[in-house]
């Protein structure tokens, strides 16, 4: 795995670091790797945009969807990548966020949905829904345990590399994890990972709130099939990270900073998602 530059797929794993990855772990990472490195990552954002979409919309969110600022999102200079930061409810969050993306604009060639590697990348179930699903989309992994960091620290300047580009769109969650709270609302402290790329990146940052999902696929088709329980998405503004051009993104306080920087914007977001959801209940 090497990286030659931005855009192009490839990502550079240091031997002695993939050395501390299981042989599942290792096998599921080279093989993401291969496929976004190669031509067949044309062939999955095909079947991305224009199959796997489309089912997820009729079966899951065609009759309750509801959107505001996607022209946000669309209307964003083309001069750098785009970095979708969204809140994190539910495991279906990205993917719902990602086929609104696709549904009305095709601009972005490359998108990746980093994700943490417990299952996806260290069971072979996990592995295959992954390459089915997604077509390993749902790439690079994060790895919580520390003696895996580095080849997180790894996937971390993959995504940097890759967002210098303005054919590539990445979804990051920066709270690192799902809020699992009574209050959909209440957002999580952003992970340093994320503060990390925007700074070694300076990508275009859209802010996103998204509600209304469970973690239980058929639970979603039969409120499809109802249209009860709306799932609305809204996108903010670029947030102005102008403040943060001269810090050094090594340092965690800038990471944390702009992190909370970023949050603070989502959770502005709610309150849009609140008042139109108070008019579609009411």
């Amino acid at each position: 795995m090497t990286d030659s530059g931005a855009g192009d797929g490839r990502m550079q794993i240091p031997s002695a670091e993939l050395d501390s990855l299981s042989g599942i772990e290792r096998r599921g990472l080279r093989f993401a790797s291969w496929i976004n490195a190669s031509a067949l990552h044309s062939v999955s954002h095909w079947i991305n945009t224009r199959i796997h979409r489309r089912w997820i919309q009729w079966f899951a969110i065609s009759r309750r969807l509801h959107t505001i600022g996607l022209e946000r999102l669309i209307d964003t200079p083309h001069d750098r990548g785009v970095l979708i930061a969204s809140n994190h409810r539910s495991f279906f969050d990205q993917f719902i966020i990602a086929c609104t993306i696709y549904q009305v604009t095709r601009r972005w060639p490359r998108f990746y949905f980093p994700v943490r590697s417990e299952f996806f990348y260290d069971h072979p179930v996990g592995v295959f829904l992954n390459t089915i699903v997604t077509c390993a989309t749902m790439f690079p992994p994060v790895f919580r345990a520390r003696s895996k960091r580095g080849v997180t620290r790894a996937g971390l300047d993959f995504l940097a590399a890759e967002l210098r580009s303005p054919d590539t769109l990445v979804g990051i969650h920066p709270e690192g994890t799902r809020g699992k709270g009574p209050d959909p609302y209440e957002l999580l402290a952003a992970e340093p990972g994320f503060g990390k790329v925007v700074l070694q990146a300076r990508p275009i940052v859209v802010p996103v709130f998204i509600h209304g999902l469970s973690n239980d696929l058929f639970r979603e088709i039969r409120s499809n099939i109802t249209g009860r329980n709306p799932v609305i998405v809204v996108f903010g503004e670029p947030v102005d990270l102008s403040a943060f051009d001269d810090e050094d993104p090594r340092l965690l306080r800038n990471q944390v900073k702009v992190g909370r920087r970023v949050l603070a914007e989502v959770a502005q977001l709610a309150e849009q998602e609140k008042a139109l959801r108070r008019q579609l209940t009411d």
